[in-house]
């Protein structure tokens, strides 16, 4: 269907090359478009909570599409939420995924472009394994996470034991925590943003982001790198210091002063799209 600003909004299921079965989302511009964007929410999210993010973007002239993580939002049936087998099923199911949208919708470019626990999704997977992408861009990525030692020793426990086992959360969506007021009538399936998850979706979490500094200087597409410099759940520090040890020639570090980790969601998130998308047509030139 086409919204009225005449940007078409596709939202359907995707089996994917292997076999894993996604629900996602696409926002296309009018026309042909030239780069696609292939998005990766964050932990506890869904596709639909960045509905905001779509439609900007697909303003700008560039088409994004993005599925519904393992064990999260339409994707994830009764039993699977908040649950993962192992990290590197975020990592495969990216690629297909990437994939099935160039297919389907086109896209000579691909961008990919991950928030929070998606950042650190997209990062890992080009140092760790690189066959889609042209460009990466980290959103306050999750590849530092303050844990207690207790806490990390209790979780591998719990994990290897019960991996299922479900561990209750202080807020339903860390994403929606500070969402602009503007923005209420734009997102989607907030109500399925998780309230809980396995003690083996939060190990592998863990686990993820310590592996990530192990491929960092393996990476060398162009690389952006967004934080919020008042983010309160993944210190901006750990994008200094990603951006420090990446292997790419063409990288850059964005800051927002007065941002926390919810880019996307917080007064300004406008300003960051606007930032992201010049930088996509200006690395794309090159």
């Amino acid at each position: 269907m086409f919204n009225g600003a005449c940007v078409m909004i596709v939202e359907d299921y995707a089996l994917l090359s292997n076999g894993f079965r996604v629900f996602y989302r696409c926002w296309l511009p009018e026309g042909d478009f030239k780069t696609l964007i292939i998005g990766s929410h964050g932990f506890t999210a869904n596709s639909g909570i960045y509905s905001n993010v779509g439609l900007e973007f697909a303003s700008y002239g560039y088409g994004f599409c993005m599925h519904d993580q393992r064990g999260h939002g339409r994707t994830a049936s009764d039993l699977d939420k908040g649950y993962v087998n192992s990290f590197n099923e975020f990592l495969e199911d990216l690629e297909y995924f990437t994939l099935f949208a160039r297919e389907r919708y086109g896209g000579e470019k691909i961008v990919l472009l991950g928030h929070s626990m998606g950042g650190l999704i997209v990062l890992l997977y080009v140092g760790k394994i690189g066959r889609v992408g042209n460009l990466v861009i980290g959103c306050s990525p999750a590849v530092k996470i303050p844990i207690k030692k207790t806490h990390k020793f209790l979780l591998a426990i719990l994990s290897a034991i019960t991996p299922r086992k479900k561990i209750k959360f202080a807020s339903s969506s860390g994403t929606l925590k500070e969402v602009d007021s503007e923005l209420k009538n734009i997102i989607r399936d907030s109500d399925l943003a998780l309230k809980e998850a396995s003690a083996r979706l939060l190990y592998e979490l863990l686990k993820a982001q310590e592996e990530f500094w192990e491929y960092v200087n393996k990476i060398r597409i162009p690389v952006l790198l967004v934080h919020g410099k008042k983010d309160d759940l993944i210190p901006v520090e750990a994008s200094v210091r990603t951006y420090e040890l990446l292997g790419a020639e063409v990288k850059e570090l964005k800051t927002y002063e007065n941002m926390g980790h919810n880019l996307f969601h917080e007064p300004g998130w406008k300003e960051v799209v606007k930032d992201i998308a010049k930088w996509i047509e200006n690395t794309v030139k090159t």
